[in-house]
């Protein structure tokens, strides 16, 4: 009885903090849907840890909240075996370490890197994914976290969705990942930031790399053509995006430019938003970025 209400306790305390962590992530993403993914994890894992495998019976129950689309939950645990899944049911109870999407990406070991720090067990992976019975993939974005069941026993728990807004902390993560990569790994990292199946390229996210003379250094538009000379790059009303880049980074370590350009397949100008980094590689300092067009009219 005092184990049950100790749970119960558990429970309803992880229920009233999520209720608290909904402005923290209005804050932190612009777009409903990503919130509810996000909540609707959180929700499953307190939910999870109160009844344990008990909760599997009602995460695969079609008619259930767990269930809407082609939005379910998965369990996996930290050596990459498959616990829960309502729709691969072969992969349950089997090992699934090496799971790969069709760019190589690892999925399965970068969720578990997600869930594995120890100070944010949770967070985001995107791969490039098609459902069972579909010809072609889309790009998924997967929000995880650790979960312990009863008896302390650590788990990942998630869900994702496909073709997501892409938020404005996506990149900010992507670029930071890559500015840190480059300070361990100095020029050695570049290689990683064009590889497909590592954590820098999804969706309309690539990162570059630029030195600090406007010469591109890791062009993932232009692989093939080594030092392009970007410095008189400009935007669609004369904006010189490059020379900003650099005069801002002069006094700073990071910043934001917000320039014009037509999204793929548009005439039309929108806003586009590079968030660009200074990291010092040997006796030199480099720029390294990537951008979103933002979901926004251009006069605003």
């Amino acid at each position: 009885m005092i184990k049950v209400k100790i749970l119960c306790l558990l429970f309803l305390t992880f229920f009233f903090s999520l209720q608290g962590s909904s402005q923290i992530l209005e804050s932190q993403y612009q777009f409903q849907e990503t919130i509810d993914l996000i909540e609707f994890v959180e929700t499953a894992a307190a939910y999870f840890s109160q009844k344990g495998a008990g909760a599997f019976i009602d995460f695969g129950d079609k008619d259930s909240k767990w269930i809407k689309g082609k939005r379910y939950l998965f369990l996996y645990d930290l050596k990459g075996n498959c616990i829960f899944h309502p729709y691969e049911k072969e992969f349950v109870g089997t090992n699934i370490l090496d799971l790969q999407d069709m760019n190589g990406k690892p999925v399965i070991r970068n969720i578990i890197d997600v869930a594995s720090n120890p100070s944010k067990p949770y967070g985001w992976i995107h791969y490039l994914w098609a459902e069972r019975g579909e010809i072609f993939p889309y790009w998924k974005s997967a929000y995880v976290m650790k979960v312990n069941d009863q008896e302390g026993n650590s788990f990942i728990i998630g869900s994702g969705t496909y073709q997501i807004h892409l938020e404005k902390k996506f990149m900010l993560d992507t670029i930071d990942a890559a500015a840190n990569l480059i300070k361990k790994e100095g020029e050695a990292a570049y290689s990683k930031l064009v590889d497909k199946s590592t954590m820098f390229y999804f969706s309309d996210v690539y990162i570059f790399v630029i030195s600090m003379e406007g010469k591109a250094i890791v062009d993932p538009v232009f692989p093939g053509i080594k030092g392009r000379d970007l410095i008189d790059f400009k935007d669609g009303v004369g904006k010189y995006v490059v020379r900003e880049m650099i005069d801002k980074l002069q006094i700073e370590d990071k910043a934001f430019i917000v320039y014009l350009w037509p999204q793929p397949g548009q005439s039309t100008l929108s806003k586009k938003m590079l968030y660009v980094r200074k990291v010092k590689v040997g006796n030199d300092h480099v720029i390294v970025g990537s951008g979103l067009f933002i979901v926004e009219p251009i006069w605003k």
